[in-house]
Formats: C-alpha cells, sequence, structure tokens
C-alpha cells in the first residue's frame, strides 16, 4: 500500500512546472478515464488536462493544508485537503481518487471547489 507522504507527493507535482512540462510525467500519472471538475467549473478529460499543465511555465504556489488520506480499496484511494494559491489568496476544497493501474497509483478523479475561507 502506498504512503500517505507518497500520494501527497504525487499531488504536489501538479503545480511544479519542471514536472507538468514533461507531458510522459503527466501521462504517467493520470489514469486513462481521468476527468476533473475544476474550481472554475470547467470539466477537463485526460487530454485537455495534459495539455493545460504541460503550458505551465512557472511552479504554481500553493500550499496544501489538512491533507487526509482514506482508502477505498486496496486498489483506491480518496485524497482530501485545502489548496491555498498564494500567488491570488485563493483557497479551495479538493478531493481526488487515485486507482493502483498495474504497480502505478494514477489519479482518475479530481474536483476543485473554491471556498472563501477555512
Amino acid at each position: 500500500m502506498i504512503k500517505d507522504h507518497q500520494i501527497l507527493r504525487y499531488e504536489r507535482e501538479f503545480f511544479s512546472a519542471s514536472f507538468c512540462k514533461n507531458r510522459a510525467n503527466l501521462e504517467r500519472r493520470l489514469a486513462d478515464d481521468f476527468i476533473e471538475y475544476g474550481s472554475s467549473g470547467a470539466v477537463h478529460d485526460r487530454v485537455s488536462m495534459i495539455d493545460a499543465l504541460s503550458g505551465i511555465v512557472e511552479d504554481r504556489l500553493i500550499n496544501i493544508e489538512r491533507f487526509e488520506v482514506v482508502k477505498l480499496s486496496d486498489a483506491a484511494l480518496l485524497v482530501r485537503y485545502i489548496s491555498h494559491d498564494l500567488s491570488s489568496n485563493a483557497y479551495a476544497l479538493r478531493s481526488s481518487i487515485w486507482k493502483l493501474v498495474g504497480d502505478e497509483w494514477k489519479m482518475s478523479f479530481h474536483q476543485g471547489t473554491p471556498i472563501t475561507k477555512h
């Protein structure tokens, strides 16, 4: 089973420009059936998310607070946390579902919901 700190590292990778500009990293980390309900209300599939993330040119300064991993099964995890974007001072409730595909953990679902403060 994966350790909480490993999944936290995986979540943080999506805020790193050096990780995201390498499309192979994103293809490896996002499941084929990936979907995101973004904090803006937009819905993204795997291809559109890879396109968007690979265009990031600098690290996104986002703190992760109240991070928790809930084991749904031996092959599925629910991740919940609050993100704080330091550049815009915006907060969001975030949740992700990670599934074990072969021997790799891949994000299958992600959602961000804006909040005023926590």
